[in-house]
């Protein structure tokens, strides 16, 4: 299971740095037919992360003979990595240095400022559990107001950890991405969405 979870991650890294040749890709009409009997001798990514997690994740359900197919929702895994997109290409931040860390003003349009409000939320709990880092979340017109301290606002490295790091870096903190979209797409109940 742990290397399936580096599996995914590492595909949807390697996607995430070769979006700009995936979206190059599409340019023009192709003809996927002629494509399905090429066999590289190397792997490539299909070109679009949320489309390389999701296809990492299927492939590790078919590989697992317990997945109970009854219950998995692809599906649900797409609407969150879509929300995901949406926070980390849609939002506005500004920051602030605040004693101890940064205090985070994050607005989008539309569905981009639910779609932040659920994720900071939510990841504002995880942030707390997972490191040296205490986090809110007050809800402002377009979006919220994040403020990230260290724990011991003594600690010079981690208040510029925070700082350094801003909004879309402090997103990524942390070991639990991976086995909640793996969650997701099992169906299994989770803290968040």
């Amino acid at each position: 299971m742990r290397s399936a979870i580096t599996v995914c991650g590492t595909i949807a890294l390697g996607l995430a740095i070769m979006g700009a040749q995936g979206r190059a890709q599409n340019a023009g009409a192709m003809d996927h037919a002629s494509h399905a009997s090429a066999s590289p001798s190397v792997v490539i990514p299909p070109g679009q992360a949320a489309y390389a997690t999701m296809a990492a994740i299927v492939a590790m359900l078919e590989a697992d003979s317990t997945t109970d197919w009854s219950k998995v929702n692809i599906e649900a895994l797409r609407q969150h990595l879509i929300t995901m997109n949406e926070v980390t290409l849609g939002a506005r931040a500004q920051q602030t240095s605040i004693p101890g860390g940064a205090s985070m003003e994050v607005t989008g349009d539309g569905h981009v400022a639910e779609s932040i409000r659920t994720m900071l939320r939510n990841h504002s709990e995880m942030l707390g559990m997972e490191g040296p880092y205490r986090a809110s979340v007050e809800d402002i017109p377009g979006g919220v107001r994040w403020v990230v301290t260290a724990a011991n606002p003594g600690d010079a490295r981690t208040v510029a950890k925070i700082r350094g790091l801003g909004f879309a870096g402090l997103l990524t903190l942390g070991d639990h991405h991976t086995p909640h979209h793996i969650a997701l797409a099992r169906g299994e109940p989770m803290m968040h969405r």
